[in-house]
């Protein structure tokens, strides 16, 4: 009996002991009060899963800019925090009626908000957290031009507005404050200086420790070199920090009036520079609500034409002869939007019953007889790199410029879509589908030809195989939900035709050369004329006398 009774009691202790562990691993893990529901509705920022991040470690991970906790305080990224408390310092002068102790304020009420925003683990107190947040922010806020056209105000005179200062630094990149970076020791003063809130002087003495030992070559870099690879981090997913930071800090700096103007100001810097990593962009009617800068990139790739109900199966006789002839000729005919219900109730089937499970490859759909056409968007208002349209033939697909840096954009959206579905797959199924259609190097010879792809990579070979890696580590539903779904089974109904592969193959052979259409056309015509004759004789031999 005294032996049940110590053992219960080791247990006892035991359990003791596992809960109380629990409960302090609990107490570090477990979001701040008010957290949970805000981390439903907000956008979750998170980590890239490991297996994944070894396919491409390079494509994640910041090269000259850090933002956001997860990669706070590398070695590496240390230069361009001197740029940080440049920017702070002009945010400061801007409005010398406010404090530094107004903005860490509002970094103090944002704070559990942002941090709801983070799945990823890391190790930042709260007195770091505010001040990497207000560091941050008024980086993003000064260098995506979000100060652009901001007055400075006078503290002595409140009422009275004067020009910026000499040192402008709105949204002109690093070139434009290469030169005042000394007036960064100003501003680190002013911020060790405030009394509510105890900042680590050790921090930043490692900070500025760090910076004096980076080797004289940094000195000297190109200061293109650096507006490339600090606007390509901005667009990483664990480099961000919730948009809300950005606004607040401006809400401090003017007001709350002027809200729309800074996400005006910054989705232009957006649309800008993402031309040179696109190179098929257009304009657009900009988006206002975003979560931070990916999310924002991402609104802007979103599809913005659908494919319209004009291709569906026609039965009439008259109609399948005169499609013949237009296919072989190249051209477009339109055909009027009849037996849609029929067609849709086709489609899916179709798709639901799993017969589509990837698109072939583009030299494949050319000998099926499908045209690739770069799509031209002349002076519309809306379009976007994945506006890709399918009719009666001919696969139009927007001009893409490939570089590393176009592949890095892309990988980062994707997994932006993989961790966060509720913004949709339209990156995801844009990247499979074009991986697929040039998985091999004459596939992108072949588009390059026709204008849709550019690019200045070594060869066609390394064009394949980067398209080919983005789609590593990817989940995705061909029978799914997917703004490319229509395109897929027109595509692929069209390159089971035979009749459809029968013309391909006189095109290709018989009509690839002028004079072989010509000579083609005149036998057409003879055979039309001796049929004609011979159907002629018979009538006149078997008629009334």
């Amino acid at each position: 009996m005294m032996a049940k009774d110590a053992s219960s009691s080791a247990d006892s202790e035991e359990i003791k002991e596992i809960a109380s562990s629990m409960e302090q691993d609990f107490g570090y893990l477990k979001w701040p009060e008010g957290n949970i529901g805000a981390m439903s509705s907000s956008c979750q920022i998170h980590r890239v899963h490991p297996l994944v991040r070894q396919i491409d470690r390079f494509a994640y991970e910041p090269f000259v800019l850090s933002i956001g906790p997860y990669h706070h305080r590398k070695v590496n990224l240390q230069y361009m925090e001197k740029l940080k408390w440049s920017y702070l310092d002009y945010v400061l002068k801007l409005n010398c009626t406010k404090s530094i102790r107004d903005y860490l304020v509002a970094m103090k009420n944002v704070e559990n908000h942002a941090r709801a925003c983070y799945c990823g683990e890391f190790n930042l107190d709260s007195k770091s957290f505010q001040r990497m947040l207000l560091l941050d922010g008024c980086f993003i806020l000064v260098y995506l031009t979000g100060a652009h056209g901001l007055q400075r105000i006078d503290k002595t005179d409140p009422g009275h507005s004067i020009n910026n200062p000499d040192d402008n630094v709105s949204g002109t990149g690093y070139a434009a404050h290469q030169a005042n970076r000394s007036s960064a020791n100003s501003g680190k003063q002013k911020l060790e200086n405030v009394h509510d809130i105890e900042l680590e002087i050790t921090d930043a003495g490692q900070q500025s420790s760090g910076n004096k030992n980076l080797s004289s070559c940094h000195e000297s870099s190109s200061i293109e070199w650096y507006d490339i690879f600090a606007l390509l981090d901005l667009f990483l997913l664990e480099n961000q920090i919730p948009f809300v930071v950005v606004e607040k800090i401006h809400e401090v700096l003017v007001g709350s009036d002027m809200k729309n103007k800074l996400k005006e100001n910054v989705s232009n810097y957006i649309e800008e520079n993402l031309q040179y990593f696109t190179g098929a962009f257009g304009i657009y009617e900009r988006p206002n609500d975003f979560y931070h800068l990916l999310h924002l990139c991402h609104m802007h790739f979103k599809p913005r034409m659908f494919e319209e109900e004009s291709s569906h199966p026609r039965h009439r006789f008259g109609e399948y002869f005169l499609d013949i002839f237009c296919k072989l000729f190249h051209i477009t005919r339109r055909h009027k939007k009849d037996e849609w219900n029929s067609w849709h109730n086709q489609q899916s089937n179709f798709l639901h019953g799993g017969q589509v499970t990837r698109w072939h490859r583009a030299t494949q759909y050319h000998e099926a007889g499908i045209v690739f056409k770069r799509k031209e968007f002349g002076g519309q208002s809306a379009h976007s790199l994945l506006d890709i349209s399918f009719h009666d033939g001919v696969l139009e697909i927007p001009c893409l410029s490939v570089d590393d840096r176009t592949c890095s954009l892309f990988r980062n959206m994707v997994a932006f879509e993989q961790t966060s579905p509720q913004f949709g797959n339209s990156i995801t199924a844009y990247v499979m589908f074009m991986s697929q259609i040039i998985s091999r190097p004459d596939d992108v010879s072949l588009l390059s030809q026709r204008g849709i792809i550019v690019h200045l990579l070594h060869s066609d070979k390394v064009v394949s195989a980067l398209f080919t890696q983005l789609t590593k580590g990817v989940v995705f539903d061909f029978t799914g939900n997917f703004y490319l779904r229509s395109i897929c089974w027109k595509m692929e109904m069209y390159y089971r035709s035979r009749l459809n592969r029968w013309i391909a193959w006189i095109r290709h052979n018989h009509l690839s050369n002028p004079w072989l259409g010509v000579a083609l056309l005149a036998g057409l015509l003879v055979v039309f004329c001796t049929i004609a004759q011979t159907v002629l004789t018979v009538l006149t031999y078997v008629g009334p006398p």
